[in-house]
């Protein structure tokens, strides 16, 4: 190479000022520089150039930088370039490999690099070679090279490349030996506070927060997008309305697209682009379906634009599905609105019937709504709604129904009958209870025959059992279902299924237990048997939730394992019924203090529900929050409160109501006020008709409301105790004549709490002791130990009166051993070795010497150690480590 070495190509491009620091980012790349590569690869525009230009400011590493070009495509001028960035760090190295490489005209890359990787393995310090823009490097050879590079690296050298596509290099062999840290689109992505940041440092102006999340959500927290947008805000007289409207076709982020990405692509990809842009996910025959071109292959098409990086996000492990960065495809749609604006209907079309024969029948329905088809969509909707089991989801059908004439959705019953029951599955249950009186009226209408007309008044006389039940008339709710049961042909079996599930619910609601002790198994088993989720599932966890209030925990837990693994098994964890169970599993457990399985269980459950947006994710968000505070998290269990407010009502009854929850977080985080805010906003009273549950007609009021109204007012103190035991002596009267005696022991509990308040230590451990007393099979731990101080101090008098010793002493190590926290972020493989030469008791120049690392790199280590055990000290890390099993 006799031109001069370009010098700019080893500089660090310059951060600026930086608008938004990305410390978790840099966190994990600090992680991960122990892995022989880290890879940063995603689209143009996320902010891989910007990132590595920050971590080379605050890393203790050497850092030699080459920025790559497409003249880079020669060996012999990209190995000079890599040798020469390193001698920038490292003068001394290679001087005998770079003149090996100009000597021969052919030369291969072992001949070269061998004695270059022995150079290295002298080097005293650790650094980084950072490789950006690697995907303008087409040449097989320079990757064979850098790949045989990679293999045989010394412990001091890491290769660090940033690439709009995944190089060819050989990347899973690479995983499979840990030898690989990457970061992709995803983790690039700005968070909504970064991109708060980042949007007002540009603007200037005072964008709200859910302005700021709008944005967020449209560019996904893509770099470019997001200062693109802010671009535009600049120059916008009505900032509000730019917010509102941000689609990918604004016209900086359309011009940025159409130049860097679109117009960059060959003729047949961007036909492929274009066309599957009208999908919101894609596989390789609905592309071939939509695209209908016969040389093409959809599935190695979808596989070339991921290695290519065209802003495809993959859906599934197995690289089926995918679907366009949300902004990319706006563009996409943008130009093919211009590009062939009459075929679009038709596009649509041909995925509506793909899916449909594929058996996906909610999203056809969207696409031949979209494609404009009006008697095709009626039929589909018809069709599905006279089905034993329809497919179609909820939202799909209100949407589809709002498209289709009024005239027509309100003159033909089965319409009517789909619309109804999207709403109440909506919990939209005014409008539901509307459609239903409509259909009534059509089957009045003597002169007028409908399809099925007797299933159809089935149906009806079902809703309006389901909505006597949410209006709390539980009587009136029975009666119907059982005259529906009777009107519905015998062998429907989904709809008898709902039906019958929907009348344990009736039970359930009035707390019925024979009653419902003689229906549930069978639903569970009709359920089971015909492969219908909610029935099988539900039917299991209502029996649960009865079991558990009659003091029999552990067979509750049972039923819930059996419902969670019946769940596993046939794929419906996601379903409405498999979020529901693991839930309950999770208060279950959450009661018997194991918290750490229980809060696995909620994250787990969580991340389905809000996935498939399941309504019961409410309940599970109010059970998180009481896991977090009695894990000592205050905050996280106030985020999780915040969180259950948020979240539909559920379509069956719940027990505690979210603000009855916030309520008792602020007891226990000594918010009284907040707490006393709560109880004179509630209207509840002392001499209230007492309820077992609360319904949507009675949105406040169950019996854990009452239950955390008694609560507040022995918080309050000497003023409000009477009143606090005149509503417990009621509640035990009323928890006594059910026989829910998981609620008669917390009322005693509660009442002994009283009487110490008073300052009657001995008369307070006659309701305690009779708390007690009360059989049980399976322990109620939280029961006792959430109430605190109060009750540690009753429990201790307890114990020095030998009442119920075992359990109570139980109790009481419960309270001085809060169930181990597990580490907030695993230690690297890195890290455990140091971790364990610590414990060996060997310096920090020793353990370098050991592991052939820089002294700077060891501290490095241990600061991170130190931080993940959330200790000060060595020896503090090595006794925190013995405690949580790490080390022996």
């Amino acid at each position: 190479m006799s031109s001069p070495l370009l010098a700019t190509k080893f500089y660090v491009p310059p951060t600026r000022s930086l608008l938004v620091k990305r410390e978790s980012l840099i966190a994990r790349l600090n992680q991960g520089i122990d892995h022989r590569l880290v890879l940063i690869s995603a689209p143009a525009g996320f902010g891989k150039t910007t990132l590595l230009s920050e971590w080379q400011q605050q890393t203790t590493l050497q850092v030699s930088w080459l920025s790559l070009d497409r003249s880079d495509n020669d060996s012999t001028r990209f190995w000079t370039y890599v040798i020469a960035a390193l001698q920038k760090v490292f003068p001394n190295l290679g001087a005998s490999t770079l003149a090996l490489l100009h000597s021969l005209d052919k030369l291969s890359f072992e001949a070269f690099l061998i004695p270059l990787i022995n150079e290295m393995t002298e080097l005293a310090d650790e650094a980084m070679l950072i490789l950006d823009d690697y995907h303008v490097i087409t040449d097989r050879s320079i990757h064979d090279g850098l790949a045989f590079l990679i293999d045989h690296l010394p412990p001091q050298l890491h290769i660090v490349i940033a690439s709009r596509v995944d190089p060819p290099l050989p990347l899973p062999r690479l995983r499979v030996r840990n030898r690989l840290f990457e970061l992709r689109s995803t983790d690039l992505s700005f968070t909504q506070t970064e991109a708060v940041s980042l949007l007002t440092n540009i603007t200037k102006l005072p964008l709200s927060e859910a302005q700021a999340a709008t944005i967020q959500a449209q560019t996904e927290g893509w770099a470019a997008g997001l200062q693109l947008a802010a671009l535009s805000l600049r120059y916008t007289d009505n900032p509000e309305t730019f917010v509102a409207s941000l689609k990918g076709t604004q016209r900086h982020i359309l011009d940025y697209l159409a130049e860097e990405v679109l117009e960059q692509q060959p003729p047949h990809l961007q036909t492929f682009l274009l066309r599957t842009s009208v999908l919101d996910r894609v596989c390789g025959s609905l592309a071939e379906a939509v695209v209908d071109e016969t040389t093409m292959n959809g599935a190695e098409t979808l596989e070339q634009l991921e290695r290519r990086n065209l802003f495809i996000v993959p859906l599934d492990p197995d690289r089926t599905w995918y679907r366009y960065h949300h902004l990319f495809q706006e563009v996409l749609r943008h130009f093919l609105d211009r590009a062939e604006p009459n075929q679009i209907t038709e596009y649509h079309r041909r995925a509506a019937r793909w899916f449909y024969q594929n058996e996906s029948v909610t999203e056809a329905l969207q696409h031949s709504v979209m494609a404009e088809d009006s008697d095709w969509t009626t039929d589909l909707i018809e069709q599905e709604a006279q089905l034993p089991n329809p497919r179609i989801e909820p939202p799909a059908v209100l949407a589809a129904l709002e498209a289709l004439p009024s005239q027509m959705v309100w003159s033909r019953p089965w319409l009517l009958l789909a619309n109804a029951w999207a709403l109440y599955s909506s919990s939209q249950f005014q409008a539901a209870a509307f459609a239903v009186q409509t259909i009534e009226q059509l089957l009045q209408q003597q002169h007028t025959l409908f399809v099925n007309s007797e299933k159809l008044r089935g149906l009806v006389t079902a809703f309006k059992g389901m909505q006597a039940r949410h209006q709390g008339a539980t009587a009136e709710a029975t009666t119907l279902m059982e005259q529906a049961l009777q009107q519905l042909p015998q062998d429907d079996s989904w709809l008898r299924s709902m039906i019958l599930l929907n009348l344990g619910v009736t039970y359930f609601v009035a707390d019925n237990f024979i009653a419902a002790q003689r229906l549930l198994p069978e639903v569970a088993r009709i359920g089971q048997a015909r492969g219908l989720a909610d029935p099988a599932i539900a039917g299991l966890y209502l029996q649960a939730q009865f079991l558990a209030l009659r003091g029999r925990i552990d067979e509750a837990i049972a039923l819930c394992q059996q419902g969670l693994e019946l769940a596993k098994n046939r794929g419906w964890l996601a379903t409405y019924a498999g979020v529901l169970v693991q839930v309950a599993l999770a208060d279950l457990l959450r009661e018997q203090n194991q918290l750490e399985a229980a809060a696995q269980h909620l994250v787990e459950s969580l991340d389905r529900g809000i996935q498939n947006r399941q309504p019961g994710i409410m309940m599970g968000y109010i059970t998180l929050a009481r896991v977090r505070q009695a894990q000592g998290d205050s905050q996280a269990a106030q985020a999780a409160i915040r969180a259950a407010k948020q979240c539909q009502t559920w379509l069956w009854a719940t027990m505690l109501s979210v603000s009855a929850c916030q309520a008792r977080l602020d007891l226990a985080q000594g918010n009284l006020d907040d707490a006393v805010r709560w109880a004179e906003a509630s209207g509840l009273d002392v001499e209230d008709e007492l309820r077992y549950s609360f319904t949507n007609q009675h949105p406040c009021g169950s019996e854990l409301d009452y239950l955390t109204l008694a609560r507040v007012l022995i918080a309050c103190g000497r003023n409000s105790l009477e009143l606090a035991m005149r509503l417990l002596t009621r509640l035990y009267d009323f928890t006594k004549a059910d026989g829910r005696t998981a609620r008669m022991m917390e009322v005693l509990m509660l009442q002994a709490l009283v009487w110490q308040a008073r300052g009657d230590r001995d008369r307070a451990l006659e309701p305690l002791q009779r708390s007690l007393d009360l059989p049980r099979t399976g322990d109620y731990i939280r029961l006792f130990i959430d109430e605190g101080k109060p009750m540690l101090n009753l429990l201790r008098a307890a114990a020095s009166k030998n009442i119920h010793a075992a359990f109570v002493n139980r109790l009481i190590d419960a309270f001085g051993q809060p169930e181990k926290q597990l580490l907030i972020e695993p230690l690297s493989d890195r890290e455990l070795e140091v971790l364990s030469y610590l414990a060996q008791g060997l310096s920090d120049q020793a353990i370098a010497d050991r592991l052939y690392l820089s002294l700077a790199a060891v501290k490095w280590h241990d600061r991170n150690l130190y931080g993940k055990l959330n200790v000060n000290n060595r020896t503090q890390a090595v006794a925190r480590a013995r405690d949580l099993g790490i080390l022996k």
